[in-house]
């Protein structure tokens, strides 16, 4: 199991049902896999997504790393309603959901 890091900047984007989180994940991680995407994975970028365990059944959130928002806004249109926090600031029950181009 991942640790989360505690000192990395991360970017909550919220979704209104888990199955939406799941969607935009799974479309990032095509996108991540494909050659337009390949810049997000590469050594240099921390590229990563976590969310809260367990699922919720309602609205969720998601968090990306600074590569991950890059990337999110480079394949697709700037997600709604990102706010920024600490690796520290997000659930302690986190798990890591995409690790560069891999479902977690």
């Amino acid at each position: 199991m991942a640790a989360l890091p505690s000192d990395h900047t991360f970017h909550v984007v919220r979704f209104d049902a888990p199955d939406e989180a799941d969607a935009f994940v799974r479309a990032l991680q095509r996108f991540l896999d494909s050659s337009r995407g390949e810049a997000w994975t590469t050594k240099f970028h921390i590229t990563e997504v976590w969310a809260p365990k367990p699922l919720a059944d309602g609205p969720l959130e998601v968090y990306l790393s600074d590569s991950a928002l890059m990337a999110t806004e480079a394949a697709f249109a700037p997600p709604p309603g990102v706010a920024a926090c600490r690796g520290d600031e997000l659930p302690a029950d986190s798990v890591l959901v995409l690790e560069g181009a891999e479902l977690r």
